[in-house]
């Protein structure tokens, strides 16, 4: 995988700030970079940070991020988002685990994220939907619970490659293991070892 992806930094755009970066996650569930790419442009030059954003009207964020998958639900999420980084916080992104999942919007799996693109913390490894799939099929794992799926990749690597473990993997389920993809037309690399290419993925 290292080598199909030298650069696996995230592909999400548009933030500079920790802050923005961070709500580029958020909004990336379940919707491709390319999505979250289009809205935060303008997502960010209306409301640049938590002050700005914590006063806004859902329904004007909304608009916003309409083209994206959950849009409401996440619209409401980065809002309140904004007021506890605001007033529990004091406008800064905490920088640990524990803090990050008590902002709406932010789970284990958003905050491993997080912290392993920012600062390449390797607080733990990121199940999102490309890392579990890409797991599964290769027999690192059968679960399709994020935190099994983590911890079982936690185990399998040393600590110090957590953050490569999971931006390749994301990388690798975008463009090569893809969720719908038949068999027959995989550009997998792994095909000796994929459950999927040889028809015996039960969630295929």
């Amino acid at each position: 995988m290292e080598k199909l992806f030298p650069d696996s930094s995230s592909e999400l755009r548009n933030w500079e700030t920790d802050f923005q970066f961070l709500l580029c996650i958020i909004l990336s569930a379940q919707t491709t970079d390319l999505q979250v790419n289009k809205v935060t442009h303008n997502l960010f030059a209306k409301y640049p940070d938590p002050a700005s954003l914590s006063e806004a009207e859902v329904g004007e964020v909304e608009k916003i991020l309409s083209s994206i998958n959950y849009y409401r639900t996440k619209s409401k999420n980065i809002v309140n988002a904004a007021k506890v980084v605001k007033t529990r916080f004091h406008g800064r992104v905490p920088r640990s685990v524990e803090k990050l999942i008590e902002i709406p919007g932010v789970g284990l799996k958003t905050a491993n994220v997080y912290l392993n693109s920012m600062y390449q913390a390797n607080q733990g490894v990121g199940a999102d939907t490309h890392v579990m799939r890409v797991s599964r099929r290769l027999g690192f794992t059968d679960s399709r619970d994020p935190r099994k799926v983590a911890i079982a990749l936690q185990k399998l690597y040393p600590k110090k490659d957590w953050y490569r473990v999971t931006a390749l993997f994301v990388l690798y389920g975008r463009y090569y293991c893809k969720a719908r993809v038949k068999p027959e037309n995989s550009k997998c690399i792994f095909k000796e070892f994929c459950t999927h290419c040889s028809g015996l993925d039960p969630y295929s």
